[in-house]
């Protein structure tokens, strides 16, 4: 946000220098009345950039900081009783849609990717690899397509990568958007980077999220620990 900042207050700075010298040198210089007219109000345009800038660090700071601080909290949800029950999350796979309560009993790892981010890319091989190591488990890996044309973007990408193993599925219904990454993914939660990895436990309840493209030890510990738990009462 600071960068975003300083090129507004650098914008700002300039555009209050060229209405100064509007108004100080050209207007009293020019003596023909509509030029002179036309000087005065092209004098006003600057002030209306800035009020639209203002507004857009107003908006910035009032509608996505919070977004992005949400889409990028992550942690891990140890005590069961304090887990938010995210059952009712909806998807759509190449067979059609269905939401995590068919898959309780199941951990559930759910990594949100796109096909235009390179680490997400880079870490199918990972997802994959995962995805092998608990096969015959009570574990699904989903991985969570967050393109903005869903599956119109998914299936050439699928084409040319058939080392995909695991459940590949879009959001249902379809989430907002505010810019590329900046997605609600109700009940499930916010992103605002990509692959972010939610891992949800056996009794469809949030369990963990990690964000950023070196986690996956750490996520392949956290299901090994929650095959371990017991259920809670």
């Amino acid at each position: 946000m600071a960068i975003l900042e300083r090129w507004v207050l650098f914008v700002s700075v300039i555009l209050a220098a060229a209405t100064a010298l509007n108004y100080a040198v050209l207007v009293p210089r020019i003596k023909t009345r509509w030029v002179h007219r036309g000087l005065k109000w092209l004098g006003v345009l600057p002030s209306l950039v800035l009020v639209i800038l203002a507004a857009a660090v107003v908006l910035y700071h009032a509608v996505l900081v919070p977004r992005i601080s949400a889409g990028k909290a992550q942690g891990q949800f140890l005590n069961q009783g304090s887990r938010q029950d995210v059952h009712e999350f909806g998807f759509e796979t190449a067979r059609g849609i269905q939401s995590l309560a068919a898959l309780r009993g199941n951990a559930v790892v759910v990594d949100v990717w796109a096909t235009w981010c390179p680490p997400c890319i880079v870490g199918i091989p990972r997802v994959a690899a995962l995805a092998d190591k608990y096969r015959g488990r009570p574990v699904r890996v989903i991985g969570l397509s967050v393109d903005k044309n869903g599956w119109a973007d998914v299936r050439p990408f699928l084409q040319k990568h058939p080392e995909i193993n695991y459940t590949v599925a879009v959001p249902h219904p379809r989430p907002s958007f505010q810019l590329v990454t900046i997605v609600d993914l109700k009940p499930l939660g916010s992103v605002a980077a990509v692959p972010t990895v939610f891992v949800i436990d056996r009794e469809g309840k949030l369990a963990a999220k990690f964000v950023g493209d070196d986690r996956y030890q750490e996520i392949d510990t956290f299901v090994a620990a929650l095959l371990r738990e017991e259920p809670s009462s």
